[in-house]
């Protein structure tokens, strides 16, 4: 489990105006969105998060170079064959600093009803996530059913979507996505390297807090 204290904290909290929400409980509804992503299939489409009600939903967090994320994703896929029903969707929120990879890492495992999301780190803002991986269950009604960080396995995966489920209803097979004009997916990465930007921020705070010290002593 890799705390993103690096992307989120810097480009979330630095380059955006939207205030950070608690971070996602069970029990809780999901906020409203509309996110333009790829299918499984590769095209584009639209996702209104008003279009998802009846249907049992996984949001998932990750990163290409995150260790637990490579390892969960190949166990989500495998809870998603095993248990997932018509009308379920998954959105991947790739959060990697780098599309292209992250977009590669959702391909290698990607099934249907899956969507990928590039680099849309105000979505993860929006849930107040922290961490990664994070995968959560949401059932029909935009509840929160399961709320997962780091490594969780398939089981676990799966019971979630059971009790989401549960209560879901009868969501059908046809599609919650609106067609898009097809693009190529663009590759979009952090003007410096990530280790950089890291050593940069330190700096800028120690800097300022040692300004703040001096002037609080004159």
């Amino acid at each position: 489990m890799l705390r993103l204290h690096v992307i989120l904290l810097l480009i979330l909290i630095v380059f955006t105006s939207i205030e950070v929400l608690a971070e996602p409980k069970e029990g809780s509804k999901i906020p409203e969105f509309t996110l333009t992503v790829v299918g499984a299939d590769g095209k584009n489409c639209t996702i209104k998060s008003s279009s998802l009600t009846g249907r049992t939903v996984l949001i998932v967090f990750y990163a290409y170079w995150c260790p637990h994320c490579n390892k969960e994703l190949p166990e989500l896929a495998a809870a998603w064959n095993q248990c997932s029903r018509g009308g379920d969707i998954a959105i991947l929120a790739g959060l990697g600093g780098n599309s292209t990879r992250d977009y590669d890492l959702f391909k290698k495992y990607a099934a249907n009803g899956w969507y990928f999301l590039s680099e849309n780190y105000t979505f993860a803002k929006l849930f107040g996530i922290e961490y990664i991986p994070v995968v959560l269950v949401v059932d029909g009604n935009g509840i929160i059913k399961q709320v997962n960080v780091g490594e969780a396995g398939r089981g676990k995966y799966c019971i979630g979507m059971n009790l989401a489920h549960s209560t879901s209803g009868q969501s059908g097979t046809n599609t919650p996505c609106e067609q898009q004009p097809q693009q190529q997916l663009q590759s979009w990465q952090l003007p410096i390297p990530v280790e950089i930007a890291v050593v940069l921020v330190i700096i800028a705070f120690v800097i300022i807090a040692a300004l703040i010290r001096m002037k609080g002593k004159s």
